[in-house]
Order: structure tokens, then C-alpha cells, then sequence
């Protein structure tokens, strides 16, 4: 399996079709994020990245690597841009590259150097031990995501693990977008190819089980249009649960 980590569409496509060609099983990971989920359940034989990401860089794909154990087992070549200084390049083969390609990559030259990694037996899936995760809150309310319910103020309902999934997306990504890239790269483990009928049957069905417990979920979610979700968390005071706990004044 060739892992493809790029924050551009385009060329994840290009790199895919470039795999394909040759008949090999690759995946696209369009961030850091995704790319550390991969390896939660997927030892990948090579990974294919750029060095800038959205959020972070080839270092950062060369150290996951390394904390996942699989430094040895994998592959790494680094895609940089034609301008980047040499002192940049040695750097990535310090940290454990085995190949940095400079812009304009050249197609026949890369493919060959994934035809040298891409021998012996492929990677099975690897299992690793789940970290149990503490209630959080969200939109003024609060997600057990062990027990997946959500609960506000005295008000409970059960989620699905897909809800779970896309509000665990939406919160770190506060005030920016979640791109629907990533949203069908997390949640689907497939390339979004431009039909958001999935994410907007899921974010229609999150929506109504706010709306159940009594949460208005539409003031804190916005949709950009062809682009994907904004989340915007609410100020302290509509929080009810953090108001619940703040310690009362001393006298």
C-alpha cells in the first residue's frame, strides 16, 4: 500500500493515477490528521508526501511514523518545492527519507523509485489499542463518545458513530473549514469526488438529534457552500455545563 499525503487535490489525483497505472494499491490522506489515523489501522509500505501540509509537515510524517514503530517497514519520499534550500533537503534525509523529489517531479523518474520500494510482502492492518476518551463539550453541550450520547442541560440522546466521528471533526477545526476532502478522506475512507449528499444526510441527521435535546445546532454549524462546515464554539456563558462547573465566588 502506497500512502499519498498532500493538502492539494489535485495532485493526490494525479499521484493515485500515477499508482494505478502501474497497478498499485495506494490511499490518499489530505493532512497530518488523516495521515495519523491511517496508521491506526494500516501499516503502509510507502508514503508519498509533501513536505508542507495544512497541518504540519514531512517531518511530522517521518516522526508518526517513527512512534507507530514502523520507521524500518516503510518507505518515505518527500515532495518539495523547486526553491526549497538544499540545508531543507538533507534535513528530510536526516529524519529518515529514503528519497526528496524537487518541483517539477518527474513522473518517470518517481515511478521508478516506487517500483524499488514496492517489492516483497504488503503490510496487514495493524490493531492498536484504543484510548478511552473523556466527555467533552460541544456546542454548549456534552459528548460522552465512549457512550455516544449527547446530553443538554437535562436532556440525553444517542449517537451514531459516524455523529461521534463528524463532531470530533468539527471541533478541532473551530473557526476554520473542515474541508469535505477531509470529511470523506475521515469519515468514508474514500476520495470526495464532488456529490456532498452523504455529509449532508449525516450533518442532517447530527442536526436532529440536537434537536431532540433541545440544541440549536444550525447557530453553531454553518455550511460553505462546494467547500464543506465552519464551527463556531460558543461563548462561556451558553455553555450550561462549563457555567455548572465554574467554583462560586468566595465571599
Amino acid at each position: 500500500m502506497i500512502a499519498i499525503v498532500s493538502p492539494a487535490p489535485q495532485e493526490r489525483v494525479a499521484l493515485s493515477a500515477l499508482c494505478e497505472s502501474r497497478g498499485w494499491a495506494s490511499t490518499e490522506c489530505d493532512s497530518l490528521r488523516a495521515f495519523r489515523k491511517l496508521l491506526q489501522h494500516l501499516g503502509p509500505r510507502i508514503v508519498l508526501t509533501r513536505r508542507r501540509l495544512g497541518d504540519g509537515y514531512s517531518d511530522d510524517v517521518l516522526a508518526a511514523l517513527a512512534a507507530a514503530g514502523m520507521t524500518a517497514a516503510a518507505n518515505v519520499v518527500v515532495l518539495i518545492g523547486a526553491g526549497t534550500p538544499a540545508s531543507v533537503e538533507a534535513r528530510q534525509v536526516a529524519l529518515g527519507a529514503d528519497c526528496v523529489q524537487r518541483d517539477p517531479v518527474r513522473p518517470e523518474v518517481l515511478v521508478e523509485y516506487l517500483a524499488k520500494y514496492n517489492t516483497g510482502q504488503p503490510r496487514v492492518r495493524r490493531e492498536t489499542p484504543r484510548i478511552v476518551r473523556a466527555p467533552f463539550s460541544f456546542a454548549g453541550a456534552l459528548v460522552d463518545p465512549v457512550e455516544r450520547t449527547l446530553q443538554h442541560r437535562k436532556r440525553i440522546v444517542h449517537l451514531t458513530p459516524h455523529e461521534v466521528d463528524l463532531i470530533e471533526l468539527l471541533i478541532p477545526s473551530e473557526g476554520g473549514v473542515l474541508t469535505y476532502d477531509t470529511l470523506y478522506s475521515d469519515l468514508l475512507e474514500r476520495r470526495f469526488r464532488g456529490d456532498t449528499s452523504n455529509m449532508r444526510v449525516l450533518l442532517g441527521k447530527l442536526m436532529a438529534s440536537a434537536r431532540t435535546v433541545g440544541l440549536p445546532l444550525r447557530k453553531w454549524v454553518q455550511v460553505i457552500p462546494k467547500l464543506g462546515y465552519r464551527y463556531r464554539q460558543p461563548a462561556l456563558e451558553e455553555r450550561p455545563f462549563l457555567k455548572a462547573r465554574r467554583p462560586k465566588a468566595s465571599v
